[in-house]
């Protein structure tokens, strides 16, 4: 493994568009990949080009926001690694009515969705990495915008990623941007766990289609790279026209 370089952080790494972006970065960019699922975490490594060049990160984003900060920032003291591009795809929902909810519950959704994201950042900019980060973006949701019926919780916590990107815009700007994508429904495991009829009506209306996972990672690697470098503060939709 290579000392001494800059890394890029992708959280949620271990299935679904995380795990998409993470084989597709890594043709080019040393990765430190994130999840509380070792195994397949591991299993995405391998499938990744230059596996051995890659860092895993354990960390239980649900149940355990208290050692997000220690953990990450042990692991960068001890692998001798900055970070200076950060993607949070972690996400966590279930389709409940309001009545339903339960205050376990929407803790653990705002901990993996939002409270995570904050955590993460604390570490990113102290001294020791402060001077790397480049470019932030964080995967939210056209829900948080449109809204859903019975998805109130997980819009809110998607909602709170778009408030936080304006204000730290703003507050960490020349050095760093932040940017946030809002995916419509793209074909990945969550989607395939929606009622098919559903599914397949969401995409049949939609101007666009189906969207794959790489038509959201695409837009995620130009907000990182240097093409943007005048972009930051916004939150984009990227739903094939579903938003319309």
């Amino acid at each position: 493994m290579s000392m001494g370089l800059s890394y890029t952080l992708i959280t949620g790494a271990s299935s679904g568009m995380g795990a998409c972006c993470a084989k597709h970065f890594s043709q080019t960019q040393n990765l430190v990949l994130a999840s509380e699922n070792m195994e397949m975490l591991e299993k995405v490594r391998c499938e990744c080009t230059r596996p051995e060049e890659h860092v895993l990160w354990h960390c239980d984003f649900a149940n355990q926001r208290d050692q997000i900060l220690p953990s990450l920032s042990t692991l960068l003291e001890e692998k001798s690694i900055t970070i200076d591009k950060y993607v949070h795809f972690a996400g966590l929902t279930q389709v409940l009515p309001i009545k339903d909810f339960v205050i376990p519950y929407v803790d653990k959704v705002f901990n993996v969705n939002f409270f995570s994201i904050v955590e993460i950042l604390r570490v990113l900019l102290k001294k020791h990495n402060k001077k790397a980060l480049q470019s932030v973006v964080l995967i939210s949701a056209l829900v948080s915008q449109r809204g859903d019926a019975g998805n109130s919780i997980y819009a809110a916590s998607k909602g709170a990623i778009n408030a936080l990107v304006y204000s730290l815009a703003k507050e960490l700007a020349p050095n760093v941007r932040i940017n946030a994508v809002m995916p419509g429904m793209v074909d990945t495991p969550m989607a395939q766990r929606v009622e098919e009829s559903f599914r397949n009506h969401i995409w049949d209306k939609n101007p666009l289609g189906k969207g794959e996972p790489m038509d959201v990672i695409n837009y995620v690697e130009f907000l990182l790279s240097d093409k943007a470098r005048w972009i930051t503060g916004q939150t984009a939709f990227v739903d094939g026209g579903q938003s319309l």
